[in-house]
């Protein structure tokens, strides 16, 4: 399931499973950009924060599937750029 959301829900850093940044128009097997998973490295922390506060920011339009992946597109200007979260937990919808 696929919705829209207007107000972006705010989602602590501990919920954050993995971020893809990187293009839209293509799968998500890390071909077209890159994941992000705090395990793998402790710095990867302040990256996902970033985003996380470009998500909460109401700027962008947030696409949720599932209740636990969330994209927002970054640019609109032809270079197809998204921010994706998948969460450990699903949000209420």
């Amino acid at each position: 399931m696929q919705a829209s959301l207007l107000n972006p829900p705010s989602i602590a850093l501990e919920n954050v499973e993995s971020l893809y940044i990187g293009k839209g128009h293509c799968c998500r097997c890390g071909c077209g950009g890159n994941y992000f998973r705090i395990e793998e490295d402790p710095k990867n922390a302040k990256k996902i924060k970033h985003y996380l506060k470009k998500l909460a920011s109401g700027k962008y339009s947030v696409l949720v599937q599932d209740g636990n992946i969330l994209e927002i597109e970054l640019s609109k200007s032809g270079h197809d750029r998204v921010a994706t979260f998948y969460l450990h937990n699903k949000i209420a919808v």
